[in-house]
């Protein structure tokens, strides 16, 4: 019953402690960006383009990463299907 009782004050000390962290670590300028897009050409093929980064980060040099990979594939004859998300 104690390991019990230890393991839920433990889990709960825990998910204190990450709520806290991930507040302070926003307010501290780390950021998260998340992109994805789906392309699709007229064989029914899927490519899809991500961006993602986790931190510190340069997000105009991500966007011109992420928006080259969909030039690429839209040049080879691919449409986009699932518009951008941010």
């Amino acid at each position: 019953m104690k390991t019990v009782i230890l393991v839920l004050a433990v889990v709960v000390v825990g998910y204190f402690i990450n709520s806290k962290f991930v507040e302070l670590a926003y307010f501290l300028g780390f950021s998260e960006l998340k992109k994805e897009a789906v392309l699709i050409n007229s064989e029914q093929m899927k490519v899809k383009c991500h961006s993602y980064a986790l931190g510190w980060f340069d997000e105009i040099e991500l966007e011109n990463k992420f928006q080259t990979c969909i030039n690429d594939h839209e040049a080879n004859g691919h449409k986009i299907v699932e518009s951008p998300s941010t």
